[in-house]
């Protein structure tokens, strides 16, 4: 059966959403083939390269998505959250000042510009921690369902210290309770990877992997 547009996109985005990222993928690069500047199919193959630490593939979709239909708030938050992971502040500044222009809430893109006035910090060395500080205040935001909050800070803390368990282990809880089990999934692998020993983190990778319908990886990790 052929499928139009419309139902090429619903089913990529289900694949997305259940963690079929290979589905997934294929599906949005099919509706690329057929309709090059296609907006969603441009931004959700960018939202997937992001979660599967591609950033730089995904900057040119999130630009395609921005060229066809500008008024798409999401796509601008997408594009310059992709920017600063790049470290391309120039450009990211400039990507701000033409959202606010679109229309795009202050509200929404103060994360995004207080990423970018932040002060560059050196390298973490390899054994570098968070401060018990920063790490209760993960903890805080979380148990205090401040979602917004938690997700920002542990993704500042997953990039300055990409070693240390914690705040992948929150990430990945955080983006499970929003619903965005494909990028919770690979949050938790990550926590898992690097505390093998943390019962906790085994459990949020087996509850995720159930919600995926993967009963068989779920049932290994609880």
């Amino acid at each position: 059966m052929v499928l139009t547009i419309d139902q090429a996109v619903r089913q990529g985005v289900a694949a997305h959403r259940e963690g079929r990222l290979e589905e997934a993928e294929r599906l949005y690069r099919a509706i690329l083939e057929s309709q090059p500047f296609h907006p969603d199919a441009n931004h959700n193959l960018g939202v997937l390269s992001v979660s599967m630490s591609r950033v730089g593939e995904a900057l040119p979709f999130f630009k395609a998505a921005l060229e066809a239909n500008p008024k798409v708030e999401q796509f601008w938050l997408s594009y310059i959250d992709a920017l600063l992971k790049e470290g391309q502040l120039d450009t990211a500044k400039q990507a701000l000042k033409k959202a606010k222009k679109q229309g795009v809430s202050p509200k929404n893109l103060k994360a995004l510009r207080t990423q970018l006035s932040a002060p560059l910090q050196k390298a973490p060395s390899a054994d570098s921690s968070p401060s018990q500080q920063q790490l209760n205040s993960l903890l805080e935001f979380y148990q205090a369902g401040q979602t917004v909050d938690a997700e920002q800070l542990a993704v500042s803390l997953t990039r300055v210290f990409p070693a240390h368990p914690f705040a992948w282990k929150i990430l990945g809880a955080v983006l499970k309770q929003t619903g965005r089990l494909s990028e919770a999934l690979v949050a938790s692998q990550k926590a898992v990877e690097l505390a093998p020993q943390d019962t906790e983190a085994h459990n949020n990778l087996g509850v995720t992997y159930i919600e995926l319908g993967r009963l068989d990886e779920a049932e290994s990790s609880l």
